[in-house]
């Protein structure tokens, strides 16, 4: 199954990246690390499509910030398909670029970035996934979908975040591009991920994704901030989400490379 939330993944970001509701019944206390990661994915993947405003702040290694705002939105399809696009508004240098990644199951996904300055959509090659995204701590593969089952769990030791108990679970990809190793903390009370530690193809520790800032929208737990800190260039990268709608029956003409050159 791959997964997508808001133009972000669950097992990248906040799945590694994600927003999920309170636990429901039926799941005993002795879960297995799939189960836990496929509860996580269940409750993250609910609405039909979802649209948010976002406030992007990049931290240099001085502790300078600059700040861009953005518009995303997202809609599944059938069997686990998905498309997202997002939209820069702001600052003048980024305004009119757009990022549009097409998701199916048990394929690569598609991803295009629209460049207003070159009147051009380069497609990101798989290769290029490996890039920074836009300057950020984010990389192209980070903003794409993936499929869980291309990696393989262990349950470790449960630890608290910020007093929160939680489960630590270790994904391991069976197959290494990006990351050998990635340590995710979800929240036992809710499932949703407090934190995940990326570690590069070396096996040394790259970055740290934190998730906070829960607030129940339309029935689903949604972290509305989220903060990676590369623990290798000293660099940050901050998202604050707001003005966040599901199911608004959004229409499937958004997600296209035309669309793109509209700047909203």
């Amino acid at each position: 199954m791959k997964v997508r939330h808001l133009g972000i993944s669950l097992l990248c970001i906040c799945f590694f990246i994600g927003n999920i509701m309170i636990a429901a019944p039926g799941f005993s206390a002795e879960m297995t690390a799939q189960e836990i990661v496929k509860k996580s994915e269940d409750l993250l993947d609910q609405a039909k499509d979802s649209q948010t405003d976002i406030l992007m702040t990049l931290v240099n290694k001085n502790g300078k910030t600059r700040e861009r705002n953005l518009a995303a939105y997202i809609k599944k399809g059938e069997n686990d398909s998905s498309k997202s696009l997002m939209f820069f508004l702001s600052p003048a240098d980024v305004k009119g670029t757009s990022f549009l990644v097409w998701s199916e199951p048990d394929k690569d996904d598609q991803q295009w970035l629209y460049l207003p300055a070159l009147k051009r959509i380069r497609q990101i090659s798989a290769s290029g996934k490996g890039e920074s995204f836009m300057g950020t701590e984010f990389t192209f593969f980070d903003m794409g979908s993936h499929d869980t089952d291309d990696y393989t769990y262990t349950l470790l030791a449960d630890e608290d975040v910020n007093n929160e108990p939680c489960y630590t679970i270790e994904a391991i990809p069976k197959e290494v591009e990006f990351y050998k190793r990635i340590v995710i903390w979800i929240r036992k009370g809710n499932f949703i991920p407090a934190k995940a530690d990326f570690y590069d193809t070396k096996g040394e520790y790259l970055k740290q994704g934190i998730f906070s800032d829960v607030q129940n929208i339309q029935g689903i737990n949604t972290p509305t901030h989220i903060e990676m800190h590369n623990k290798q260039n000293n660099r940050s990268t901050m998202l604050d989400l707001s003005n966040i709608l599901y199911d608004k029956g959004l229409k499937d003409d958004i997600f296209t490379e035309r669309y793109m050159k509209r700047g909203k």
